[in-house]
């Protein structure tokens, strides 16, 4: 691991005090967490590929981009597709140029915070204890994030519009999102958050979820490829009694694409069903970090990920679920499969159970292989062209993830993602 004379020398102070610097906007709190984040981020070492979370990826890429490009603004092109614009049983919301925006008036469940419009709520938000204990990624979303998406649901409320979150295309930036879900007791609320392709920038994205007792979140979330961009995704996720949360996740890859997300089931009886698609292709890589902790009993966990890989892309997966000594009557379910369809694709996969207590179910499994041949030979024997049999297999593979997604709404956008993406 690089030491911290590393990371201070690739990340100058006068260069990076170069963003927090002459704001005329920033309150004095907002400006002391900049600068607090400034030298958290002094303090780290650099990310290095001998780390399990940072395997694979291309670090020497990431760290040039990062201080290269503008901090303030980027050129984003606003594109809105056709089922978006015609779709008025949803509530859009786009990210772009650094800042949340919404066409129409938003409900009171959903606020778009600025730090210099909304100073105390915002500052609420921020756990500065929290913040400045944060890892590499979350850490560089402290230090350039400018506004906040909160999605508060209020005790009993039924969300039954679907809330379409879209990240814009950027032009060498970097940008810094950050979402906020809450949902109260006894309510319900679903999410679909999409990444667009952007040019030569990296997004550093921060999701927080905190689901209280009773209640249900459902996220969908599509990163499309980005080929010459990074995509850096921190996802903390907390679980009270009773509570239900069912998260999906489309990587097409990036030139660093990562994903880490840390889940705690802190009441009995919640659960978590994490479903996750990688589809990278020529040169890109995806990442993919999942962390549960089992701190109540009779609490249940699955999760289920599916990979797919093309040409010289590469992929990890990292899955780790641990049940404390005091933990009982637990399920815990994880399995990872891959599908290698070149033989220069690469996977790195390791699943880990960190059980203390024998009082739990647990399973976990990996495979990596490519296209089953039997499979291959008999739909040919059927009439069926090489070409046209490869895919069918490589969509029945990716259908058995896909089925995770129960939504109709969603189900439909899904396939459209599988259409356009006919090789993956």
């Amino acid at each position: 691991m690089a030491d911290q004379e590393k990371i201070k020398n690739q990340f100058s102070s006068e260069n990076i005090a170069s963003i927090i610097s002459g704001k005329s906007d920033y309150p004095d709190w907002f400006d002391k967490f900049k600068r607090l984040s400034l030298q958290n981020l002094l303090d780290q070492n650099l990310p290095s590929i001998k780390d399990s979370e940072w395997e694979s990826t291309k670090i020497n890429s990431l760290t040039k981009k990062l201080f290269n490009n503008d901090f303030d603004a980027s050129d984003s092109v606003n594109i809105l597709s056709e089922d978006i614009e015609k779709d008025t049983n949803k509530i859009t919301i786009s990210f772009s140029n650094g800042i949340y925006t919404c066409s129409e008036e938003l409900p009171s469940y959903i606020k778009i915070l600025s730090h210099a419009k909304d100073k105390d709520q915002f500052r609420d938000l921020l756990d500065m204890n929290k913040e400045h204990a944060s890892s590499f990624s979350p850490t560089l979303n402290s230090l350039i994030l400018s506004d906040l998406l909160l999605i508060e649901t209020s005790n009993n409320q039924k969300v039954d519009t679907l809330i379409h979150i879209i990240n814009h295309p950027s032009n060498e930036a970097n940008l810094a999102p950050r979402i906020e879900i809450r949902a109260a007791t006894n309510s319900s609320v679903k999410i679909f958050e999409e990444v667009k392709t952007s040019n030569n920038s990296i997004m550093n994205h921060v999701l927080r979820v905190n689901c209280q007792k009773n209640a249900n979140i459902e996220f969908y979330k599509v990163i499309d490829r980005q080929e010459n961009s990074h995509y850096l995704g921190t996802q903390d996720i907390e679980a009270s009694e009773d509570a239900r949360i069912k998260f999906f996740l489309w990587d097409f890859g990036g030139d660093t694409s990562k994903t880490v997300t840390d889940t705690r089931l802190l009441g009995k009886k919640s659960e978590i069903n994490y479903s996750a698609l990688f589809t990278p292709n020529k040169d890109l890589h995806s990442g993919n970090q999942i962390k549960i902790n089992h701190e109540a009993s009779d609490t249940k966990s699955k999760i289920k990920v599916r990979g797919v890989l093309h040409d010289h892309s590469s992929g990890v997966f990292y899955g780790k679920i641990k049940v404390k000594e005091s933990v009982t009557k637990t399920s815990a379910f994880m399995e990872n499969k891959n599908l290698l369809l070149s033989d220069d694709a690469s996977i790195s996969s390791k699943p880990i159970l960190e059980i203390y207590n024998d009082d739990t179910e647990c399973s976990h499994s990996a495979t990596s292989g490519s296209i089953d041949k039997e499979k291959l030979f008999y739909l040919k024997t059927r009439g069926i062209d090489e070409v046209q049999a490869k895919s069918f297999l490589i969509n029945s593979f990716i259908e058995e993830i896909s089925g995770e997604i129960t939504n109709k709404k969603i189900q439909d956008i899904f396939k459209k993602y599988l259409l356009e993406n006919g090789k993956s």
